[in-house]
């Protein structure tokens, strides 16, 4: 992959091809695909021969040409290399893609201290994306359970939460990393495509919601004001909502997230470390900021019993977010993933009420331990039930493979987009997932609606759905391509070999515009004057 920077006032050849000095290097029979960031940043692609393995290289060297310029290259292995000085004629202008957003380009193009700074205010993004609000609902209930507490006591239930999301994000950048270097095509939100952690995830979130709802309770009530508990074990529970924020927040895609978490996966191992590791302390950082200044506190509402209905309305978010993980079940391994995890849920439920019921502390020491045994047996019984049937109708399921008669969106893959490209249709592809609630949401606004619908009707596009909802190698080799870690991702390609990134938001009125732009140059020339 060829990372190509156009400097201010210039834009990118749309014809460019990479040449290897020496032969065996670059396989010559493989196209090589452009794709754009924006309108002044692209990678070029290129397959490398198969006998190659770059053993005794440091770099490849190479001439970079299009039909008006010529550039000499040298690219260093496993790293993003950036275009020389041409050696021929200036580059000509090119039509290049839509950018995506100004301000995040710009950080971009100011290396690893702009990727930093766009990876914190990612990570402060996600804080109000709808996949981090559940628990970003118990943060706050817990901010309102600590006012009036000491400034330095505070500061420590900031820092442990925000170690928790931290040290998170560096396991699950650490993971990815891992399964990369052994040959595993994954990418961000990877833990996400397992049924074994959305299991553990639905059965988590659903016993908290029961919590929170009375069922049960787990130490002091969440109305008093134990000075002892919060300077124990509620450090647990600090740490313990970083990490869930961390888990349910890093395969948010939000504003900002997607090129820069593409650049961190593609980079040395330490770089991407410290990008997921900013984006963690972005995520973090408001309750950080609450706990350094606790006077700020003080626009938070005042605690009392109105803090009981809140609470058990907190229950509710978080049934709510295990509705949609059955959903996210389904999109997994079909009905039977879903009944695997409702049945574990009515185990939890069992469970739940009778550790309420006969743990209670007014209770004898006998019914508190019998009941707390008999608790943890049903959580055990149904947690293996529930892993070991999700995971066996994952790998049962298959989806369906079959595009409805009448459906406009059929299923991507590269001989997809080929085979219309090369009948001189025009493509759409929605790099999605079923766990991506960005994309959910856009499908709903801007992509299944009758607008866009006859929009692409109209100019006869081939709309293509990439569902990364399942591991794929080839679509997260795609994503790369792109830049990018993870969904969603919207392209628009055209017959004539140009391609348009869309922002991670969409409208009918952005799907419109994209559209129009990147075929402006197919459907100009056939205009006749009136």
């Amino acid at each position: 992959i060829i990372q190509l920077g156009a400097s201010e006032g210039a834009s990118i050849p749309m014809d460019l091809y990479f040449y290897a000095e020496a032969e065996g290097v670059i396989n010559p029979d493989a196209a090589q695909t452009l794709s754009f960031i924006d309108a002044s940043m692209a990678r070029l692609t290129a397959e490398k021969a198969v006998s190659f393995d770059g053993a005794s290289l440091d770099s490849i060297r190479g001439l970079l040409q299009s039909s008006d310029a010529t550039w000499a290259v040298e690219i260093p292995l496993g790293e993003l290399s950036v275009i020389t000085e041409p050696v021929a004629s200036a580059p000509v202008a090119a039509e290049a893609a839509e950018p995506e957003a100004g301000f995040e380009s710009k950080l971009l193009s100011l290396g690893l201290p702009g990727w930093l700074a766009l990876s914190f205010l990612g990570g402060l993004i996600l804080n109000i994306m709808p996949c981090v609000l559940p628990v970003l609902s118990l943060k706050v209930f817990s901010l309102l359970k600590h006012t009036g507490q000491s400034r330095e006591q505070s500061i420590l239930h900031g820092a442990t939460y925000s170690i928790g999301v931290i040290a998170s994000f560096l396991i699950l950048a650490g993971v990815l990393f891992g399964l990369r270097a052994f040959g595993q095509q994954v990418g961000w939100g990877f833990q996400l495509q397992s049924p074994g952690f959305i299991v553990l995830l639905s059965a988590v979130f659903f016993l908290f919601g029961l919590n929170l709802m009375g069922v049960f309770e787990i130490g002091s009530s969440l109305v008093g004001a134990d000075t002892g508990v919060a300077q124990r074990s509620d450090l647990a529970g600090s740490f313990g909502m970083g990490v869930l924020a961390a888990v349910v927040g890093a395969p948010c895609m939000g504003p900002m997230v997607a090129s820069v978490s593409g650049i961190a996966i593609q980079a040395d191992v330490g770089t991407g470390l410290l990008i997921f590791a900013t984006m963690g302390a972005g995520l973090a950082s408001p309750f950080m900021v609450l706990a350094v200044f606790p006077k700020m506190a003080a626009y938070l509402p005042k605690p009392g019993l109105w803090m009981e209905s809140v609470k058990q309305f907190m229950g509710f978010l978080l049934m709510a977010a295990v509705v949609f993980l059955l959903w996210v079940a389904g999109g997994l391994g079909g009905t039977e993933a879903m009944l695997a995890i409702a049945v574990l849920l009515l185990f939890l439920a069992i469970a739940a009420w009778i550790y309420g019921r006969w743990a209670a502390p007014v209770r004898s020491k006998q019914s508190q331990w019998m009941a707390r045994l008999v608790a943890l047996a049903l959580i055990a019984g149904g947690g293996a039930y529930g892993l070991k049937k999700a995971e066996a109708s994952f790998v049962s399921y298959t989806g369906a493979t079959e595009v409805a008669e009448g459906e406009q969106w059929g299923p991507w893959s590269r001989d997809a987009v080929d085979e219309a490209l090369s009948a001189g249709k025009p493509v759409f592809v929605d790099f999605t997932a079923t766990w991506c609630l960005i994309c959910q949401v856009n499908k709903k606004v801007a992509l299944r609606t009758e607008e866009t619908t006859e929009l692409f009707a109209t100019y006869d596009v081939v709309a293509l759905e990439a569902d990364w909802t399942r591991r794929d190698a080839a679509i997260t080799e795609e994503l790369e391509a792109f830049g990018r870690a993870g969904v969603p991702l919207y392209v628009i390609y055209d017959p004539d070999g140009g391609t348009t990134v869309l922002p991670q938001s969409l409208t009918n009125g952005i799907v419109r515009k994209a559209l129009e732009k990147a075929l402006n140059k197919l459907f100009t020339p056939n205009l006749k004057p009136s």
